[in-house]
């Protein structure tokens, strides 16, 4: 009989990022606090009865994650005492937590740590005490966060009296461009991104750090790097000009065409935080990318067998199923809307066969059809413009450039049509569901899932991932999935020995 062993590994450290000297300018804190060190392995406490808790999504603003310890005393050298940790810790000092579901595989050698999971900030830290059954005092501390994600939330641009730079606003109609440097022409949307890290984000992250290095800290903030997939699409002056303010993150979601088309998270790496955009990563029926990437962009797929799954459930539904499709541009509205509606009218509802569906009414395609399905619309807005455009359409003048951004930006929309028709007639035969997987630290979320119980593999595409590790005990991954083909394999298979019920009877992996 062969088993394999296995040893899951966890680092958890805490870094300082603020370092108090006074509770409110004047009081002075004791020399025991203020003098305490800057960088803390806090992984001896976390106990048997304690845990991390990591979570992260390709659809929510930052990643979250959670450390239960014990109260033990913590003190700076041996010849003094010290105070709890819930004294030392405080909201905004910086976390860096490693896992591994195998140390003698991924953490060899004596200097070797576990791969990053996820480095982040401190939002709230809670101390509990509770009496136990055998009437002895229990102590826990629980310190929980976001990644890098949260700075993003945190930066709240907007333009009131009292506001340092918020004087812009009351000279021009470009305040965001007047306060930043960021957006004065039309660009790519990759270029907007590009120079709102350069330009707005790394230079709050750089302030936060100058800051810390003041108070003796131990400075741990790094930059936030850029890694720019989206290669179409075109940001205008007159998006980020009307915007109103709010947080940057709010910004990227309204001019990045986040959610229906392209996607942006933050992903930690062994060399620091990425800021990843890119279209959406997902497979045709076919298991071939629907949209074009780079060569070694496109998500990476974990292998696993049935001895790394505990539970998986797969569901498919027709909840999203849809035959009319409609894009619209609203800051071209005011100039293009007559002529953008009849092109959308006379597009080409009957392609020729190899062709793309075009929609907006899409008929005779099985997996869409209104004779079976019932009318159902899908109605999304771009913020984004033609690749050849040069001005934005509510201000161009009559004559050849404003014809030219008329007819790129009705090419611009019928390929957004086109795309979300893509990635939407075929969602009666993908599967949703959740896995409950062994301690797998590997899996992320943006990454895909293979799974072959049978002799069919099988894609999953991982939308949310949980890691979950209780030290002595053990170390579970939880993943939501999206666009699974588990289905679509299945039925490609022929009845007998080639049958995908027996052959996951007999699989042996």
């Amino acid at each position: 009989m062969r088993f394999e062993t296995r040893k899951p590994g966890l680092l958890v450290t805490l870094k300082k990022n603020v370092s108090r000297t006074t509770l409110d300018g004047d009081t002075p804190v004791s020399i025991r606090f203020s003098g305490a060190t800057q960088s803390v392995d806090l992984t001896p406490y976390i106990g048997e009865n304690n845990g991390v808790r990591v979570s992260k999504s390709v659809r929510d603003p930052a990643g979250s994650f959670s450390i239960t310890m014990t109260d033990q005393l913590y003190y700076q050298d041996t010849t003094s005492y010290g105070d709890s940790l819930y004294g030392l810790i405080e909201p905004m000092d910086s976390i860096e937590i490693r896992m591994t579901g195998n140390a003698y595989k991924s953490a060899v050698g004596p200097t070797a740590q576990p791969p990053m999971m996820m480095r982040g900030f401190v939002s709230r830290v809670e101390i509990t005490e509770t009496m136990g059954a055998d009437g002895k005092p229990q102590r826990t501390i629980v310190v929980s966060g976001q990644d890098y994600g949260k700075i993003l939330q945190m930066m709240q641009v907007f333009y009131m009296p009292g506001v340092p730079s918020s004087d812009a606003s009351y000279m021009t109609s470009f305040p965001f461009f007047a306060q930043f440097g960021v957006g004065n022409s039309i660009m790519p949307a990759s270029q907007f991104v590009t120079q709102l890290f350069a330009k707005v984000i790394n230079p709050y992250i750089s302030n936060m750090r100058e800051n810390a290095s003041a108070a003796s800290c131990s400075a741990p903030l790094v930059s936030i790097t850029p890694d720019i997939i989206v290669s179409g699409g075109q940001v205008s002056p007159y998006g980020n000009g009307g915007w109103q303010g709010g947080t940057i993150y709010g910004l990227l979601m309204s001019l990045g065409d986040i959610g229906t088309w392209n996607e942006f998270f933050i992903e930690d790496r062994e060399d620091g935080p990425y800021a990843v955009y890119r279209p959406n990563p997902f497979y045709a029926v076919d298991n071939t990318p629907l949209f074009t990437f780079p060569s070694g962009k496109f998500p990476v797929s974990n292998v696993i067998g049935r001895a790394d799954v505990v539970s998986i459930t797969a569901a498919r539904s027709d909840a999203n199923v849809a035959n009319y499709f409609w894009v619209d541009c609203p800051r071209f509205n005011l100039n293009y809307e007559p002529t953008l509606r009849m092109v959308a009218v006379q597009a080409n509802q009957t392609p020729q066969p190899g062709a793309p569906l075009q929609g907006p009414y899409v008929t005779g395609y099985p997996n869409v059809d209104p004779a079976l399905y019932g009318q159902r619309k899908m109605w999304e807005q771009t913020n984004q413009g033609g690749n050849a455009e040069t001005d934005n359409g509510n201000g161009t003048a009559n004559g050849t450039p404003r014809f030219a951004n008329q007819t790129d930006l009705s090419g611009w929309i019928t390929q957004r049509r086109i795309d979300l028709i893509a990635q939407n007639k075929d969602n009666i035969v993908f599967e949703t569901g959740t896995m409950r997987l062994k301690g797998n630290e590997a899996i992320k979320a943006g990454t895909y899932i293979q799974y072959k119980p049978g002799n069919v593999p099988a894609f999953y595409y991982v939308v949310s991932v949980e890691h979950d590790f209780a030290p002595f005990g053990s170390y579970f991954t939880t993943v939501q999935f999206e666009r699974g083909t588990g289905f679509i394999g299945r039925v490609q298979q022929d009845a007998g020995s080639a049958s995908p019920y027996l052959a996951e009877m007999v699989d042996q992996s």
